[in-house]
């Protein structure tokens, strides 16, 4: 099964262990317990962020797949980063917690040939968990 959320149009980022004190609720989101601050990522456009699941011994595994086109590339070095995206209509979700695994980030650059081609870097942030993207609870 795949679920697309398209039009994201801001995209956050957090180091992971800022996220320790946050709750996860079964099947309704995450609950953030303290007010953490996010630091804006630049993008390109629009975002957008694809979802899917299997079953791999016995267990829903979901993988989420965050795309975004940025002038640069996205390197945390060290830094285990989650990520938060907010849609058009406001809505806002969690990739990520304070737990392993870490959302895995890739950067392809683009050097187009011709004069109308796109160039930058597509970032794109996979995360592979048991857990889904979470829905941020007021």
């Amino acid at each position: 099964m795949i679920h697309l959320l398209k039009n994201i149009r801001r995209v956050e980022c957090i180091e992971a262990y800022h996220l320790q004190h946050s709750d996860i609720i079964a099947d309704r989101g995450v609950w953030l317990n303290v007010y953490q601050q996010f630091s804006p990522i630049d993008t390109i456009g629009l975002s957008s962020v694809e979802i899917s699941d299997k079953i791999e011994n016995k267990q829903r595994v979901f993988t989420t797949r965050l795309t975004m086109f940025r002038s640069e590339k996205l390197l945390p070095g060290t830094k285990k980063l989650c990520f938060r995206v907010t849609t058009v209509t406001g809505s806002q979700f969690l990739i990520g917690c304070a737990d392993k695994p870490y959302p895995v980030i890739q950067n392809e650059e683009t050097f187009p040939s011709s004069d109308s081609g796109k160039s930058g870097v597509t970032v794109t942030v996979t995360l592979t968990s048991l857990i889904p993207m979470l829905s941020i609870l007021d």
